[in-house]
């Protein structure tokens, strides 16, 4: 009985084991060769996986990638909603989102570089379609504007322009992180981020009080 569990078992381990590792490796590869030029002949020796278990897994090296991206749109959306759903100001909470960005690209900056590559590649290119980059950028927007608005009702901050007040948040977070991926500076801490939000909302309060 004990031994026909373990059988049972086994695979599924397995299983889960070499699906991560073939989109760890994957993320390897395209980061530092790019998707056109990786074959998938590489990832599987890197892996130390058959071809027949990616394509069991994903079907393709398209379909390798299109996980790595749906894993990272998550990941980040994930990291916007834990913040918002934090206990306190809008103030507060936005500085929760700024380090869980600059912590995350700073321990993964392979996956922020790869993401970005995906996020800013030219159209008619192998990577995924625009569109699903839109709509993944659509909604963490949407849920930061929401909270800004209710922040205006709130009296936390003076009304204005949410879409202009957006493109000035997300621009700040975004090109910090990007800064040190690509170039190693500047160095993302939690001071960096809290000073960076504290500024930015500053302008857009009533008396600029933190």
């Amino acid at each position: 009985m004990i031994s026909s569990r373990n059988t049972t078992a086994a695979p599924d381990i397995q299983q889960a084991t070499s699906a991560e590792r073939i989109l760890s490796t994957a993320l390897d590869l395209f980061a530092v060769k790019g998707y056109d030029a990786t074959a998938v002949r590489e990832i599987c020796e890197a892996a130390g996986i058959t071809k027949p278990t990616l394509y069991h897994f994903y079907g393709s090296k398209d379909g390798v990638l299109q996980a790595l991206v749906r894993t990272g749109f998550l990941q980040f959306r994930g990291l916007v909603d834990a913040a918002l759903a934090t206990p306190g100001s809008f103030r507060q909470r936005v500085k929760v989102m700024a380090r869980s960005v600059f912590e995350s690209a700073s321990r993964k900056p392979r996956f922020w570089r790869f993401m970005h590559s995906v996020i800013w590649a030219p159209p008619g290119t192998a990577l995924p379609q625009t569109e699903s980059c839109t709509q993944f950028y659509d909604g963490v927007v949407g849920a930061l504007a929401l909270a800004a608005d209710e922040a205006v009702l709130q009296g936390e901050i003076a009304p204005g322009p949410t879409d202009v007040r957006m493109l000035i948040l997300m621009g700040a977070i975004s090109e910090t992180a990007t800064g040190y991926v690509i170039a190693g500076k500047p160095e993302l801490t939690p001071e960096l981020a809290d000073e960076l939000v504290d500024v930015i909302i500053d302008g857009w309060s009533r008396v600029g009080g933190r």
